[in-house]
């Protein structure tokens, strides 16, 4: 076996759940410049690993922030997780579009949710009004969550923005992850969360140890990562005269999106990227550095020959006495072979 073929396989070799040798890698050199220590990404790769949450599918999160770390789980993870107990049948969820009002139905009865009837309008549906979740499980009633515009203002209002740029999506994704946490909740939040902390070094202080929060990027204490992280990109763009624009365009190049979508574990990478990125030199300041290192070497110009007196003629050459021309002197100083 060649030694690259052996690399390759070392690195393809699964050691954490579902990650392999090279995942780990790559997961440590992308989460330790952002100032997670050694025992918390430890902590994090065995969270990884007990519920089989995969980081590249967007499953789970690792948010460092002020010395601590904390781990979110998104929707998807909570909808892996869901799929793999046996007992799973389905979940779903839905907007309600202002002119799909007429054909909706929901009824509460004993204080469980009802849809009774939804037709979808098309083409044209309308901005959301309401939207609901049903989550489904072999020997248990439906879990189904309803909720209108109203209860969910405050996070539309707040200061994630994909609230404002994706609302329906994160509309349906928050009722997903309360109906799915009803219907599989002890499961998702104890079973595959516990006894993780119990084999984390003992190194890790307290502090550090942030509770494993379930959530889509909603939690107050997330928003405030988020203003801080922000506030500080817009402390290195203004020290490094970097505008709107450039900041944009190093969003869409390494993460092929708006920076005002990106999630938070985004945005504090592209922090890191603002971070370490040199804004190319102004035209003029190019051709000053240029003329700097290559200035011009030229002679310096021969002295004037002494111009004529007035009055005063030049001797012809029959009339120059050379009788006390001292050659020997002359040839001590600009030495010539004979």
């Amino acid at each position: 076996m060649t030694t690259e073929k052996a690399v390759q396989k070392s690195s393809n070799e699964i050691v954490a759940g579902t990650l392999t040798r090279g995942e780990v890698a790559t997961l440590k050199q992308t989460l330790a410049p952002q100032g997670i220590n050694d025992a918390q990404f430890n902590l994090y790769i065995q969270t990884c690993a007990a519920s089989g949450l995969n980081p590249f599918m967007n499953h789970i999160y690792a948010i460092p922030y002020n010395g601590t770390m904390n781990i979110q789980i998104s929707v998807d993870g909570i909808h892996y997780l869901a799929r793999k107990h046996p007992d799973y049948i389905t979940a779903s969820a839905e907007i309600v579009g202002e002119n799909e009002v007429e054909n909706f139905e929901a009824e509460l009865v004993n204080g469980e949710f009802k849809i009774l009837k939804h037709k979808i309008a098309l083409p044209i549906r309308g901005s959301a009004v309401a939207a609901y979740a049903i989550a489904k499980r072999k020997g248990a009633p439906d879990q189904v969550i309803f909720m209108d515009r109203s209860e969910v203002s405050n996070m539309e209002k707040g200061r994630n923005p994909l609230w404002k740029s994706n609302f329906n999506d994160m509309f349906k994704k928050h009722v997903m992850k309360r109906a799915l946490k009803a219907q599989f909740g002890v499961d998702i939040d104890d079973h595959t969360i516990d006894g993780v902390r119990d084999s984390v070094q003992e190194n890790v202080r307290e502090t550090q140890r942030k509770e494993i929060i379930i959530d889509e990027n909603e939690s107050a204490s997330e928003e405030d990562l988020r203003t801080k992280v922000e506030k500080e990109i817009e402390d290195l763009m203004k020290a490094k005269s970097m505008s709107s624009d450039d900041v944009e365009s190093l969003a869409m190049k390494q993460f092929e999106k708006p920076a005002k979508e990106l999630t938070l574990q985004q945005l504090t990478g592209l922090k890191r990227f603002v971070e370490f990125h040199q804004p190319p030199q102004p035209k003029k300041k190019q051709e000053e550095a240029i003329e700097a290192e290559y200035t011009e070497i030229t002679e310096p110009p021969l002295p004037e020959e002494p111009r004529e007196q007035e009055g005063q003629k030049k001797p012809s050459v029959d009339e120059m006495n050379f009788d006390e021309f001292d050659f020997n002197a002359m040839q001590e100083e600009f030495p010539f072979e004979r």
